[in-house]
């Protein structure tokens, strides 16, 4: 009897070391893995991103500082990504500024900072195609959230350089509907295809 306790307490702390030491790519799939292991970005594509970034047309910017966070974890398992915060000004005319939340730890800062994703797209996805991307280029593929309003986009990034400047081409689209709220506010940032330069 001491025996099969022994077995068995040997097996609980063999699969719960297991499951703390399996790390996979973040662009490996997360089906069947065991609760704690790690999506690691193995290959620092994420690094790449990492910056501040400004957008103006007119009286009108949109500023994001994108950081990236190492083994992040989401109450089932650790991740690395790309956080980001945002300053939204119209006509002068400050609308959002989330930048003092850039260095706030929540709980779970995928689902807590305005800017956050780790999935990483190729010129082949439908998502946002761009046949300008070299073959093996990496894009970020995360989410935007309109402070004002709470609702949600996607938010695609490409990083290259343009006239010898550091860029990030950007595309938000696919608002999420406000499935709370039968007249939803609309979505204030800004929407489709711009280009934003480091400053």
């Amino acid at each position: 009897m001491k025996n099969i306790i022994l077995l068995i307490i040997a097996l609980l702390i063999s699969s719960l070391y297991k499951s703390q030491s399996v790390i996979i790519d973040i662009n490996d799939s997360e089906l069947g893995q065991p609760n704690g292991y790690y999506s690691k970005d193995l290959h620092n594509v994420l690094n790449q991103f990492e910056g501040t970034y400004l957008y103006t047309k007119g009286n009108t910017s949109f500023k994001i500082v994108l950081v990236k966070k190492i083994k992040q974890y989401n109450s089932s398992y650790y991740e690395d990504l790309i956080i980001g915060e945002y300053q939204y000004i119209v006509n002068g005319v400050e609308k959002a500024n989330t930048l003092s939340n850039l260095n706030v730890v929540y709980n779970n800062q995928f689902a807590k900072h305005a800017i956050a994703g780790n999935y990483t797209i190729d010129n082949n996805t439908r998502l946002w195609k761009r046949p300008q991307c070299n073959p093996n280029e990496k894009r970020l593929s995360a989410s935007i959230t309109d402070v004002s309003t709470n609702r949600t986009a996607d938010f695609f990034v490409r990083k290259t350089v343009v006239n010898g400047q550091e860029v990030l081409q950007v595309k938000v689209t696919n608002i999420l509907p406000d499935l709370e709220n039968m007249n939803p506010a609309p979505f204030t940032l800004p929407t489709g295809e711009f280009t934003m330069i480091k400053p």
